[in-house]
């Protein structure tokens, strides 16, 4: 814009910025613990592994299982630092192989071996982790007859849970505002509680006429089977599945015989963890447990009345952690307006999770494969299985989990010589949740119940693999934070009493009521509406 003249004195004037006056919120406070994310890591190292003095040269490897421990199990996390976490830990490899002496019966070796690995985590907020180790792969060579190397990967998983205060708006001190409400649904970890169950208990091989002599391989998974939440305890019944590689011998008119044998042993337990006064009476809405059973050992013992009879006997405690989580719903304010002022503020986004559904299933491998060419097989001996990846998602009224597991199963051919055979075998399983849906976050926990061979043939071999699927869903929503309340003076228009306004498409009732400055309910008094009013339907503001 131009002046042919002077410049007139309003345009010289500076502009005036609106003045903004900070507004007294009143919010309630409260703080709750979450599951805010969870990371995963990979991390991979190779190990050489000496043979004991006391066993024989090693001359070819059958089969190798590890599990992995770590210590602490839980820790706390700082956000977004150079600092790096140290995990810690031992690794237990069981190896069989067989030996180069004439003794054609399997040797055995447990080895432990350190790990140290720093883990740059970088979360999102200060919490608390737990840490959960996996052994995602083995892979191993022979150096020589003393020695063998393994390449061993692990997998490292972080369960974050951050603890934090959220502030909701609930209005002003001394000033009147229109406020939209919105129910909203969260939840949060209330309690953590730990406790241990001790195990003792024997149980007979299932080989007629065979004397266990000594264990060469011992596996164990814990799972929950049904749990019970009273108003003073939560009771988990659960069981140990064991499975044991061992030798044996037998007795009477066949004695100095020996044999390689499989024995898959359950075993029930049942865990009473009590609940403080303060958390008795509450409504949990899921309760999720995590089972430690690395101290759980088996040892042949022998009847000190009677000789013969010679038994297992598995001793330890199963460690649970039981996470109890409570749903809280509360109305949370999204939106407000002053009808005489300009009011502002600004909006936080945060999003809230919900266990929505629980549910256990199983899932099974059964594979038939053939032998070696030229091979004749006498016997299945042993097998075990170990899940090697997963996936899980919702279907309409259906969680799905499949996956692979890793198989390995040794037999003795018809020349008395031991060999092992391998597979890697898909599997797939369904739980049946009512509120399931497409798009669902869900979680799982698939677990190797059991595993055992069986012969069919002399050329053929059938594998079997039990899994357990323990499968959670939670719906994750975003609620809206009203933040810095504050009213800005700035010259106002010039308002009319009454007005007739088309509604627009999409805009909603409270949309225009902001807009005009007047109410839901005057809009709806004034124009009679029964129903929701539509895209272009006109309406007679009063104010």
């Amino acid at each position: 814009m131009t002046y042919e003249n002077d410049i007139p004195e309003y345009a010289l004037q500076p502009a005036r910025a609106p003045k903004v006056i900070e507004a007294e919120a009143i919010c309630d406070t409260e703080r709750i613990t979450y599951p805010a994310e969870e990371q995963t890591v990979v991390y991979q190292f190779e190990e050489d592994i000496l043979v004991p003095d006391t066993k024989p040269d090693m001359r070819e490897i059958l089969l190798m299982d590890a599990s992995a421990d770590i210590l602490p199990a839980e820790k706390r996390v700082s956000p977004k630092t150079d600092d790096l976490l140290n995990i810690t830990g031992v690794i237990t490899l069981q190896t069989i192989y067989n030996s180069e002496s004439e003794d054609r019966e399997p040797v055995s070796i447990t080895s432990k071996v350190p790990y140290k690995y720093q883990w740059s985590l970088n979360p999102m907020e200060q919490a608390e982790g737990v840490f959960e180790p996996g052994v995602r792969n083995v892979e191993y060579m022979i150096v020589n007859e003393r020695k063998f190397r393994v390449k061993i990967t692990l997998e490292f998983t972080a369960r974050l849970f951050c603890e934090k205060e959220m502030q909701f708006f609930e209005g002003l001190k001394d000033e009147p505002l229109q406020m939209k409400r919105e129910s909203a649904a969260m939840t949060c970890l209330a309690l953590v509680k730990k406790d241990e169950v001790s195990v003792d208990e024997t149980f007979s091989a299932k080989e007629p006429g065979l004397r266990p002599k000594y264990i060469l391989k011992q596996d164990f998974s814990v799972m929950e089977n049904y749990r019970q939440i009273t108003t003073e305890k939560v009771v988990i019944n659960g069981f140990v599945f064991c499975s044991l590689l061992y030798s044996a011998e037998a007795a009477g008119e066949e004695e100095g015989r020996t044999a390689i044998c499989q024995h898959n042993q359950r075993i029930e337990f049942t865990q009473f963890v009590p609940l403080e006064k303060e958390n008795r009476g509450k409504n949990w809405s899921s309760v999720r447990t995590f089972f430690n059973s690395r101290d759980l050992t088996v040892s042949i013992e022998q009847d000190e009345e009677d000789g013969e009879d010679v038994r297992f006997r598995i001793k330890g405690s199963v460690q649970a952690r039981v996470e109890l989580y409570e749903r809280r719903e509360r109305t949370v304010i999204t939106d407000a307006y002053h009808r005489e002022k300009f009011f502002e503020c600004d909006f936080v986004r945060d999003r809230i999770s919900n266990v929505s559904d629980s549910a256990a299933a199983e899932a099974s491998v059964r594979e038939i494969i053939g032998l070696p060419e030229g091979a004749k097989a006498a016997e299945a001996v042993y097998c075990s299985g170990k899940v090697l990846e997963y996936q899980c998602g919702c279907e309409r009224g259906k969680a799905v989990v499949s996956g692979s597991v890793s198989c390995c199963a040794v037999w003795k051919d018809q020349e008395g010589v031991y060999r092992a055979e391998r597979i890697v075998q898909e599997f797939r399983g369904t739980a049946d949740m009512e509120s399931a849906v497409s798009g669902q976050k869900v979680s799982c926990r698939p677990l190797v119940k059991e595993a055992w061979a069986e012969l069919i043939n002399e050329k053929q071999l059938e594998i079997n693999c039990s899994l357990s699927l323990a499968v959670e869903t939670c719906d994750e929503t975003e609620i809206v934070m009203l933040r810095r309340p504050r009213f800005v003076d700035r010259p106002r228009e010039k308002e009319y009493p009454m007005v007739i306004v088309t509604m627009q498409s999409g805009e909603s009732l409270w949309e225009l009521a902001k807009r005009y400055r007047t109410t839901e309910e005057q809009i709806r008094s004034a124009n009679q509406l029964e129903e929701e009013p539509q895209g272009g339907q006109r309406l007679l503001i009063v104010k």
